[in-house]
C-alpha cells in the first residue's frame, strides 16, 4: 500500500551560480567543483554539519533541505558572511568570466519527504525566487559575489522581529512576479550599503521582462571636524531696497 509521504516544514538554502549556461565547458566544469567546496568551507568555519543536510546537486548550484533543528538565525549570522568571504577569496584576481558569483536564498516551508529526497510547496518556492529576474537583477546591479533573499516567512519571524545581527535595513524589498507566482522577498547584498524603494521583475505573458532598478539612498553625512559646532541655519527675508555696501559677513566656527 502506498504510504503518505512525511510532511514538515525546514529550512531550505538553494543557491546558483550567475553566467553559468553561457560559460565554456572548462568554467562550468570549474563551477561545479569550486560551488560544494567553498559552500563546505563556510559551513566548517560557521560550525555547520552539511553532511546532515538533505543536499540536491545542480551543475550551476544545490537545493538543500536543512535538518528541523536548523535555525536561520545561525545561518544569517554566521554561514551567509562565510561564503561571501570563501567566495571574495576564490575570486582574487580572477578575470571577470572565470568570476563565481552567487544568487543564495534561504526560505522556511514545507518540505515533504519521500524516497527520492524531497518535494512540497517550500522547494518550488525556493527554486522560483533563486531563479528569478529580480533577483538576478540585484546581483548583476551590486557587481558582488552573493546577494541573500529572505522569503516572507524569513522576515517576518526572524529579520523584523530582530533575532538576527542584520538589521530590516539590511535589506531590500523585492517582488518576484512571473504568469503563476507573485511573493515579496527581501535581498540582502553582503559588505553594500542598501538602497532605497524597491526593484522587481515580472513576466506578464508577453514574454518581455520589465524590471525596476532601486534609486541610490542618499549620501551619509561626514562627521563633523574637531572644534566642529552644529548651530541652526538663519534665513532672512527682506522686502524692499536694501543698502549692504558697507556690510561684513563672515561663518564662525
Amino acid at each position: 500500500m502506498p504510504q503518505t509521504p512525511e510532511f514538515g516544514r525546514r529550512v531550505i538554502v538553494t543557491c546558483d551560480a550567475k553566467g553559468y549556461g553561457g560559460s565554456d565547458e572548462l568554467t562550468q566544469h570549474q563551477f561545479q567543483e569550486a560551488i560544494p567546496a567553498l559552500l563546505g568551507i563556510a559551513a566548517v568555519n560557521s560550525g555547520l554539519d552539511r553532511k546532515e543536510w538533505h543536499i540536491a546537486p545542480g551543475g550551476d548550484g544545490e537545493m538543500a533541505v536543512l535538518p528541523a533543528t536548523a535555525q536561520e538565525t545561525h545561518l544569517l549570522d554566521r554561514y551567509v558572511p562565510e561564503v561571501e568571504y570563501a567566495l571574495r577569496r576564490h575570486n582574487h584576481n580572477r578575470t571577470e568570466a572565470g568570476r563565481l558569483r552567487l544568487r543564495m536564498v534561504v526560505h522556511h516551508g514545507s518540505a515533504v519527504h519521500s524516497a527520492s529526497g524531497y518535494s512540497g510547496n517550500g522547494i518550488v518556492t525556493a527554486a522560483r525566487v533563486v531563479d528569478s529576474d529580480a533577483l538576478r537583477a540585484v546581483l548583476e546591479g551590486s557587481g558582488a559575489d552573493l546577494v541573500v533573499a529572505v522569503t516572507a516567512p524569513v522576515h517576518q519571524d526572524v529579520v523584523s522581529q530582530g533575532h538576527t545581527r542584520l538589521r530590516p535595513e539590511d535589506f531590500v524589498l523585492t517582488t518576484v512576479r512571473n504568469k503563476e507566482y507573485e511573493e515579496p522577498v527581501w535581498v540582502h547584498v553582503p559588505g553594500q550599503r542598501p538602497v532605497s524603494g524597491q526593484v522587481h521583475a515580472d513576466d506578464r505573458g508577453d514574454g518581455a521582462t520589465r524590471t525596476t532598478a532601486p534609486v541610490p539612498a542618499a549620501p551619509e553625512r561626514s562627521a563633523p571636524g574637531r572644534g566642529h559646532r552644529e548651530s541652526s541655519a538663519v534665513t532672512n527675508v527682506v522686502h524692499g531696497d536694501v543698502d549692504a555696501s558697507n556690510a561684513t559677513f563672515g561663518v564662525r566656527y
